[in-house]
């Protein structure tokens, strides 16, 4: 009959007239002839099909002449309560004026489809019922996009629920029901707030509202600590990300669920381990602090035994370079920031320790500072160096800059530029002696200055001041790395 019915020209659609309808409205005619997105079927009253447009043969693989004159159940899936259903339909649609559902339909090759069904009562003029219009939308595309949507979910390494506008769960997958205690049956239509402990359910229903105003992906509860509900009552710390999807049912949100609780107390445990080395580290700073202050003492206390100048003033030599190396320690005790000095603070503090050292030698020198705190810091490992370099740099300009024991001796630190700072030490003394600083006659601190520069990274440069002596030091600041 197919074959017949193609070298015919047999018309894809086709009709049947039916009794008290005029047929031959333009309208109607022209949606049966060109809409080939939804199949448009005219039934009569006992549900035996009428009309057959080019969509219905597209969407069920069926001729016209193939349908036209049998009962519209032939195109449900074959079962015993094929003919009851379809008929329940029609008289659904006559009571209430149309009857719309999702069903699923049969194709001529035997494969099943999903259809969104649409049935519509035709009267008469006088009011009786002349038969049906049935428009049907095939559902396939959209059905394998849910199922595969559906799929994601269910696979997903995180639990996934997805809410309506209302807060109700429509969607979830099996970490969700293992996450929060409660088995399959009882999420669906859920109110989210459930799943939230009592202290946070007022609230969430404005903050919902206002995510689905302005949807955008993203995390929820920026900087607040969320917490889930178990169905025994339990709670426990979450992160969810939140995910807008507009749906044919209205806008959604799907929402990634992430249990933390072991990731908190893994935290826990580093802040505790954390606190326990800075209080560890805060000991031993202090500690060295305390037995570098001791040896301070044991010089100063050894030196009143001392009656030679010379050897008395290598005793005072020495507790200077072991006082700056103190300050060091002081600082980071004081500070509890283990990885860096504040060069500006030390130079402050160190200043006021060397003056009161040196007592009567310095009593008639000035020494002009311009050293900001938080300008530069250097790390831990340089700071020692660092200490001791301008230890050398003052002490010198202290004891051989000015014999007479009047003048001034300027100090300060700038930044050259992100990763550099420059420390000047400057007088307008006598100036360098004429022996070379290299030369065995050279002071133990002239020796020590370019060995302490190395160890610092620093590039030093002493410079003739006509008169007197300027040295330079350039070296990299805190964080500015090993190329620096």
């Amino acid at each position: 009959m197919l074959n017949s019915a193609r070298k015919t020209n047999t018309p894809a659609t086709g009709s049947l007239p039916l009794p008290g309808i005029r047929e031959s409205d333009v309208c109607f005619d022209l949606l049966t002839r060109y809409v080939e997105d939804y199949a448009i079927i005219l039934l009569d009253a006992d549900g035996l099909v009428r009309s057959w447009n080019a969509g219905a043969e597209r969407m069920h693989g069926y001729l016209a002449i193939e349908v036209l004159g049998r009962h519209f159940s032939c195109l449900l899936p074959p079962s015993n309560s094929a003919y009851p259903q379809a008929m329940r339909q029609l008289a659904e649609a006559e009571q209430s004026g149309r009857h719309a559902v999702e069903h699923w339909h049969l194709r001529r090759d035997g494969s099943r489809f999903l259809a969104d069904i649409l049935l519509i009562p035709l009267r008469a003029d006088d009011g009786s019922l002349r038969g049906y219009a049935k428009i049907t939308r095939d559902l396939s595309h959209r059905k394998r996009l849910e199922d595969r949507f559906h799929q994601m979910v269910q696979e997903s390494p995180n639990a996934m629920i997805m809410i309506n506008g209302a807060g109700a769960i429509i969607l979830f997958n099996r970490l969700a029901e293992a996450m929060f205690g409660y088995p399959s049956d009882e999420l669906p239509g859920m109110r989210i707030e459930q799943l939230m402990p009592e202290r946070f359910r007022n609230r969430h229903g404005q903050l919902r509202q206002s995510f689905l105003r302005r949807p955008e992906a993203r995390p929820m509860g920026v900087g607040r600590d969320l917490y889930g509900l178990r169905k025994d009552g339990g709670e426990f710390p979450i992160e969810i990300g939140l995910n807008p999807i507009e749906t044919e049912a209205g806008p959604m949100v799907l929402a990634g669920i992430v249990d933390i609780t072991a990731r908190k107390q893994a935290q826990r445990q580093l802040e505790t381990a954390l606190q326990e080395k800075t209080t560890l580290l805060n000991e031993v700073h202090h500690r060295v602090k305390n037995n570098l202050q001791v040896i301070i003492s044991l010089l100063s206390m050894q030196g009143q035994y001392v009656r030679e100048d010379g050897a008395r003033s290598v005793l005072q030599d020495s507790q200077a370079r072991v006082r700056s190396m103190a300050l060091i320690h002081q600082l980071l005790y004081e500070r509890h920031d283990f990885s860096k000095v504040d060069l500006g603070e030390y130079l402050q503090r160190f200043n006021q320790l060397l003056l009161s050292s040196y007592g009567q030698l310095a009593g008639g020198v000035n020494i002009e500072l311009d050293a900001p705190t938080g300008l530069a810091c250097i790390e831990l490992q340089r700071a020692t160096p660092c200490g001791l370099l301008i230890n050398e740099l003052l002490t010198n300009a202290l004891k051989h800059a000015y014999p007479g024991g009047q003048g001034t001796i300027w100090m300060r630190l700038a930044r050259q530029d992100e990763r550099h700072a420059l420390l000047i030490v400057a007088d307008h003394g006598v100036g360098l002696p004429a022996a070379a600083p290299a030369t065995p006659h050279a002071s133990l601190g002239l020796q020590l200055m370019p060995m302490l520069a190395e160890q610092m990274g620093a590039r030093l440069e002493t410079l003739d001041n006509r008169p007197g002596v300027r040295v330079e030091v350039s070296f990299p600041v805190f964080g500015a790395g090993e190329g620096a």
